[in-house]
């Protein structure tokens, strides 16, 4: 526990950090929100929160912020990170830097930035602390948040106070190329002129055009195909009343959620333990992060059911003008249907008539087998390596550009195999 009466490791009144120029940054630690309530708010370049009770005191400033912030993230949102911190993070391990103006004339600061970081032990077999924004098992973004027009001084302080804290190295993964993040990292290394490295880049699936759903399909799947998924749902439909429908998690959520987790668990993720549900952590990670988007209004759901049992669900989050597919179950009972793939397809015209849904990033693995045929545009996502100014940073960039090429290609060797693994247990 922090006691902020006293000196903490990483608080600086003030000095100068080896290597960054002016006064060193005042860094004011909060290990739980009692001290926030004890003592006098921290008034500080950074605060840094120890842990998922230490976000309370932060909720208004961290929900305006996320909608001041020109590329969007929900997993850095509140509702997802608080219950991402409370039930994914190892104790004390990951911490959240929030990163402050300078103070203005009447000595309030503004909040420019949100970092979630880890500092792991170990790298890539070395044993350095390298620090790496925070991404976890159900992760598919890790773009922090920072203010728009303020992106360049957020990311500029962050990295200072990474140069104090003596990290070596700064693992950026998971963001937008091409996004305004990405910009203004580019333009604060080029300030700071010390090396980096791109460590992984690639695309995923992305929905985004002016067409309706009839005519997306039409435009960019093959007239035979869309003849036989048309003749899948007819088919589909000769069982039973079939349905497709949109709604925000409906006048019983609960029962949403519940039905939700239980066709999850029905096929062949239920049979690997890889469900939610079969993971007493990761299925309390998505009820609170679930719940508190529907209390929002920012939970989207679309299901296909037949005789009204759901045979086919997506769950999506809203943020950022867009929304985010985080997850897709469906009863392998009817696999000879592909209700996964009519519910993909149905979801083009579902999204593109919701006014608050400009695009839709799918969040799936890149070449995925389904989606990637179906929604034609795509979004690109990078890696980097980042340098500080430890007098080891050069020789780790230099070292983690080699490692991440050999590890690259043992990982595409063992992604084969584990596909192969995975269609034969799919069709056990």
């Amino acid at each position: 526990m922090t006691d902020l009466k006293h000196p903490h490791p990483l608080f600086w009144h003030q000095g100068r950090a080896p290597g960054t120029a002016g006064e060193a940054l005042s860094v004011h630690p909060l290990s739980h929100a009692a001290r926030f309530l004890i003592d006098n708010p921290p008034r500080a370049d950074v605060v840094l929160l120890e842990s998922a009770d230490a976000l309370t005191p932060y909720l208004d400033s961290l929900n305006e912020l996320a909608g001041a912030s020109t590329d969007s993230n929900p997993l850095f949102e509140t509702a997802a990170l608080q219950a991402a911190m409370a039930h994914l993070a190892p104790q004390g391990a990951v911490h959240v830097a929030l990163i402050w103006s300078d103070p203005r004339s009447d000595g309030t600061r503004l909040l420019l930035g949100a970092f979630p970081y880890r500092a792991r032990r170990f790298y890539l077999g070395l044993p350095v602390a390298v620090w790496m924004l925070w991404t976890h098992i159900h992760s598919f973004l890790a773009t922090p948040l920072v203010r728009a027009g303020h992106e360049r001084a957020a990311i500029r302080r962050f990295l200072c106070y990474a140069d104090q804290s003596g990290a070596p190295l700064v693992r950026f993964p998971l963001f937008e190329a091409g996004g305004a993040f990405d910009t203004a990292l580019a333009d604060v290394l080029a300030e700071r002129g010390l090396p980096y490295v791109e460590t992984a880049r690639h695309e995923r699936a992305f929905l985004k055009s002016e067409l309706d759903g009839e005519a997306y399909l039409a435009a960019h799947m093959r007239k035979k195909k869309r003849k036989e998924y048309n003749r899948l749902w007819n088919r589909l439909g000769e069982s039973g009343s079939l349905e497709f429908a949109t709604h925000d998690g409906g006048p019983d959520f609960h029962g949403w959620l519940t039905q939700f987790l239980c066709l999850e668990r029905s096929g062949w993720k239920g049979k690997r333990g890889t469900a939610l549900a079969e993971r007493p952590q990761e299925r309390q990670f998505f009820e609170t992060f679930a719940g508190r988007t529907y209390a929002d209004g920012k939970l989207h759901c679309l299901d296909i059911r037949l005789d009204g049992k759901p045979i086919a669900m997506l769950a999506s989050f809203l943020a950022g003008g867009g929304a985010y597919s985080f997850k897709i179950a469906y009863d392998e009972a009817y696999a000879k249907y592909s209700p996964g793939a009519l519910l993909m397809m149905k979801a083009i015209g579902a999204f593109q008539s919701d006014a608050r849904i400009a695009w839709v990033d799918s969040c799936a693995i890149p070449n995925h087998p389904m989606i990637d045929h179906i929604w034609a545009e795509r979004r690109g996502i990078r890696e980097v390596n980042v340098a500080t100014v430890h007098q080891l940073s050069g020789a780790l960039i230099a070292y983690s550009s080699r490692a991440t090429r050999l590890a690259d290609s043992a990982w595409a060797k063992a992604r084969a195999v584990y596909h192969r693994i995975r269609k034969e247990v799919e069709h056990d």
